[in-house]
């Protein structure tokens, strides 16, 4: 009777091991990557944010803020790109096709401003 059971049991320890072997080689999905930059703005002058992206990437302005309550020009992100040349509003994004610097400044009215933008590059494709 036991060397019935036997044939049976081999078998389903060799199916669990080829199950084992077979998950251990899966791979989660590679991520993209995230850089933010914040720039600001006072009584000395501009202090840029900038960084070295290596291709692709997604540009959004995160954040504009001034110490003039109700300031015009209202705060925002100034970004400068391959490609792009200009101010974006809290939200807004731009997409840069190619490799380049990304250089981010504030604008508006005040003596002290701060902007924040996120920089998103897609993950490699493989």
């Amino acid at each position: 009777m036991k060397m019935r059971t036997f044939p049976s049991v081999m078998s389903l320890l060799v199916v669990a091991i080829l199950f084992l072997a077979c998950s251990a080689r899966a791979q989660r999905a590679r991520l993209g990557k995230v850089q933010s930059l914040q720039a600001t703005s006072d009584n000395a002058g501009q202090h840029p944010a900038s960084a070295n992206i290596a291709g692709p990437a997604t540009i959004t302005c995160l954040n504009a803020v001034s110490e003039v309550p109700n300031g015009k020009p209202t705060p925002s992100c100034r970004v400068t790109a391959p490609g792009f040349n200009g101010s974006l509003n809290i939200g807004q994004k731009i997409g840069m096709t190619e490799a380049g610097t990304v250089t981010l400044t504030c604008n508006g009215q005040g003596p002290t401003l701060r902007c924040t933008a996120r920089v998103d590059i897609p993950p490699p494709t493989q």
